[in-house]
């Protein structure tokens, strides 16, 4: 788990229903217009809509799915 904004009720918003949902936030970043949050799993519903993007991290690029849920981009492997 990453350190969260808890002071910053918009972006707990959608990130306090993935924890009641028992969706684990591996990484969140709020630095861009649009918060970037990784999770370990995800719904079922954004299978069906997600997109394969290409990451790069430490050099090594890696294949991960994306969707965009609540104003916040959702990543997961």
């Amino acid at each position: 788990m990453c350190q969260l904004p808890i002071n910053n009720p918009t972006l707990m918003k959608p990130i306090n229903r993935l924890l009641r949902a028992g969706i684990k936030v591996v990484e969140l970043n709020t630095r861009l217009r649009r918060p970037i949050i990784e999770v370990d799993r995800p719904f079922k519903a954004w299978e069906q809509g997600a997109v394969e993007i290409t990451e790069t991290r430490n050099g090594v690029r890696s294949l991960v799915k994306m969707t965009i849920w609540r104003g916040a981009h959702i990543i997961w492997r």
